[in-house]
C-alpha cells in the first residue's frame, strides 16, 4: 500500500474489574472503547521526507529518512522470515541513536511521541521506503488513563506493518465475528505497540495495547513468581454495551494511590487482604460472564451489580474521591446504570454501564448535570472491535483521505462522522 492513502484506527480502554487488585497478582478485566484513536497515512510529496503530525497535542515534525541510522540499528535487530522480532526491552544503543533526531522535540509529550513514532519506524520500514505523512487524531482525553498513547502506538504499529507488506490487510466486516484461531496479524501489531508503549511508560503492563489490538476485552493478571510472564486472556467478541464515560477532570498521580493501597496493605494485612481477594473473585467470576457463548439481559444484569460491588470495594481502600462520588451519586439518582470508578482513582474517570431502557433524553439530562459539576462527559460503548484499516476505493475519497482536512476537523463529533468507525462500514478488522 506504498502508493496511496490509508486510515488506521484503534479502540482505547477501560478497567472495568481489579483496578489496584491488580498490583498484588490478582485478575483485572480491561475493555475496549468506543472512542479511539485515527492514523491518516498518505504518501509524501518529497519522498525523503517523514513527517509526523498529531493536532490534539500541536506536535508537527518532519525528518529526512537518510538521517536515521540505518546500519547501526539494524546491528542490534534480530529478523525472522523477514520480519523484525522485538525484544524484550527497548535496546538502549537504539534509543540513543534516535534521541540524537529529537533535538527540537522540546516538551515531554512530543518527545516520546516522536520516540516511539521513530523507534517503531526504524523496526518496521526500510531505507528505501518512500516518505510518507503521518497524521493522527484521537477522540480519547489524553492523559486521562483511557490508554491514548497504546490506541495510539497500535495505530502505528499497523500501519507501518501494512505499509511495508509485514502483514495481510484485514478482511472481516463490522459485523462478522473475529475468528476462533490465532491471528498471527494481531500477535505481531500487538507485540510492537508494547514496543512503542514502553517508550511512553518505560514498563507498561501490556494489557492498553492488548485492548487495542484485539478490542472486546482482556483478562489480565501478574504472575508473582520471577521471570515468570503475564497471563492475558482475551475476549475478542465480548459484544458492545452502552457506557457512559465520565471525566473528573480532577488530576491524579498514580504512583501515590498504589503507595496509598499498599500502607493499607501493610498497616492492616487482616482487613485489607479479604476486600483485595473479593476483588479477584469479582473479577474471575465477571470473566465466567462475559465468555458465555451468549450474553443477554440476564448477563448484563449480573455485570451491573458486579460494578456496584466493586466500586464500594474500591472505596473501603480508599482510592475514590468526592467527586467520583458525585459522579455515582447524580449517576444512581438519575437511574441510567451502575457507576463505578475506573482506574487509579483520586480523580480521574468513572464509568457507567447504562440500563437498555434509558431514554436519551434522560442521558442528556444526566450529562448536564455532570457538565455542571465541571465535568467532562462521553455517550460512548464498551466493548467491540480492536485495530482496524480503511482504504480509499473510488475518486470520491481524495478530500475525504486529505492530510489538511483530515487534520483540521473540528472534535470528536466531526472525526466521527467523516471517518470514524461507526460513520463508515467500509472499515475492515483483523
Amino acid at each position: 500500500m506504498t502508493g496511496s492513502s490509508f486510515f488506521v484506527s484503534a479502540p482505547g480502554k477501560v478497567i472495568i474489574f481489579g483496578e489496584h487488585s491488580a498490583v498484588y497478582s490478582k485478575p483485572a478485566i480491561a475493555a475496549a472503547l468506543s472512542l479511539r484513536a485515527y492514523l491518516l497515512v498518505s504518501p509524501n510529496e518529497n519522498i525523503d521526507e517523514i513527517t509526523l503530525k498529531f493536532p490534539d497535542i500541536n506536535l508537527s515534525y518532519v525528518w529526512n529518512k537518510h538521517d536515521i541510522p540505518w546500519e547501526e540499528i539494524r546491528k542490534f535487530q534480530t529478523f525472522e522470515k523477514g520480519r523484525p522480532l522485538p525484544t524484550e526491552e527497548l535496546v538502549p544503543e537504539i534509543v540513543d541513536k534516535i534521541t540524537s533526531l529529537l533535538d527540537d522535540c522540546k516538551s515531554t509529550t512530543h518527545f516520546t511521541t516522536c520516540l516511539s513514532f521513530l523507534y517503531l519506524y526504524s523496526h518496521l520500514c526500510e531505507e528505501d521506503t518512500p516518505g510518507h505523512v503521518f497524521c493522527i487524531r484521537s477522540t480519547l482525553p489524553i492523559g486521562a488513563g483511557l490508554g491514548s498513547s497504546a490506541s495510539t502506538g497500535v495505530c502505528l504499529a499497523a500501519a507501518l506493518s501494512v505499509l511495508t507488506k509485514k502483514i495481510d490487510t484485514p478482511t472481516v466486516t463490522i459485523n462478522q465475528k473475529a475468528a476462533k484461531d490465532e491471528n498471527h496479524q494481531l500477535d505481531f501489531i500487538d507485540a510492537w505497540s508494547l514496543m512503542g508503549e514502553k517508550c511512553f511508560h518505560g514498563n507498561p503492563s501490556g494489557i492498553d495495547n492488548a485492548v487495542a489490538t484485539f478490542g472486546g476485552a482482556v483478562m489480565f493478571q501478574r504472575v508473582s513468581a520471577p521471570a515468570q510472564p503475564s497471563i492475558r486472556t482475551t475476549m475478542r467478541n465480548f459484544p458492545s454495551i452502552k457506557l457512559l464515560l465520565t471525566n473528573t477532570k480532577i488530576p491524579r498521580s498514580t504512583a501515590d494511590l498504589v503507595g496509598g493501597v499498599a500502607k493499607l496493605n501493610s498497616l492492616y494485612p487482616k482487613i485489607s487482604s479479604p476486600i483485595l481477594d473479593a476483588m479477584g473473585n469479582l473479577a474471575s467470576e465477571a470473566y465466567q460472564i462475559m465468555t458465555r457463548p451468549v450474553f443477554g439481559d440476564e448477563e448484563l444484569k449480573t455485570l451491573k451489580e458486579l460494578v456496584n460491588i466493586n466500586h464500594g470495594l474500591l472505596v473501603a481502600l480508599g482510592v475514590s474521591h468526592p467527586t467520583l462520588e458525585k459522579v455515582k451519586i447524580i449517576g444512581d439518582l438519575s437511574k441510567i446504570g451502575a457507576t463505578k470508578l475506573t482506574g487509579a482513582g483520586g480523580g480521574g474517570c468513572a464509568i457507567t454501564l447504562v440500563d437498555e431502557n434509558v431514554s436519551s433524553e434522560t442521558i442528556q439530562t444526566t450529562i448536564s448535570e455532570f457538565k455542571k459539576e465541571g465535568f467532562e462527559s462521553f455517550d460512548t460503548s464498551l466493548g467491540g472491535k480492536g485495530v482496524a484499516l480503511l482504504s480509499a476505493d473510488s475518486e470520491d475519497d481524495i478530500k475525504l483521505f486529505s492530510v489538511e482536512n483530515f487534520s483540521t476537523l473540528d472534535g470528536r463529533a466531526a472525526i466521527e462522522n467523516t471517518i470514524g468507525t461507526n460513520g463508515t462500514t467500509k472499515w475492515k478488522y483483523w
